[in-house]
C-alpha cells in the first residue's frame, strides 16, 4: 500500500500463533496500540499470506525465530517484520550488553523496570 511516488504507509500486524496452527493477526496504529479488534485465525499461514498479498503490511511479532519457519514450510514469504527479540539483541549489543536475555518479557522488563 503506497502514499505517494516511492512512499510505503504504514501497515502493522502484530502475529501471535497458538500450538494448533492458528493464531491472532491485531492490526496495530503507527504508534504500536491496537487499531482495532484483534482477529483469531484458525489457519495462520493462510491468513499471513491472505493479508500479505492484499495489504503488504510490515509484521510485528515477538520472535521469528519461532513463527517464521512454520510460515516459510507452508510457502509464506514476507517481505517486511519488526522482530522484537532480534531487535532487542542488536540494541544490547550496540550497548555492550552481549548475553542479557533477548525476549519479548525481558524487553518489557527493561522498559518498565
Amino acid at each position: 500500500m503506497s502514499e505517494g511516488p516511492g512512499r510505503i504507509a504504514s501497515v502493522l500486524v502484530a502475529v501471535e500463533s497458538d500450538d494448533r496452527g492458528g493464531g491472532v493477526l491485531q492490526p496495530l496504529d503507527p504508534a504500536g496500540r491496537p487499531a482495532g479488534p484483534a482477529e483469531p485465525v484458525a489457519d495462520l499461514a493462510a491468513a499471513v499470506a491472505a493479508r500479505e498479498a492484499a495489504d503488504r503490511p510490515r509484521w510485528v511479532w515477538a520472535t521469528g525465530a519461532t513463527l517464521y519457519p512454520a510460515l516459510l514450510r507452508a510457502g509464506v514469504r514476507l517481505d517486511r517484520c519488526h522482530d522484537v527479540e532480534l531487535t532487542e539483541a542488536l540494541l544490547l549489543g550496540h550497548a555492550g550488553r552481549w548475553g542479557e536475555p533477548r525476549s519479548l518479557a525481558a524487553a518489557w522488563a527493561r522498559l518498565t523496570g
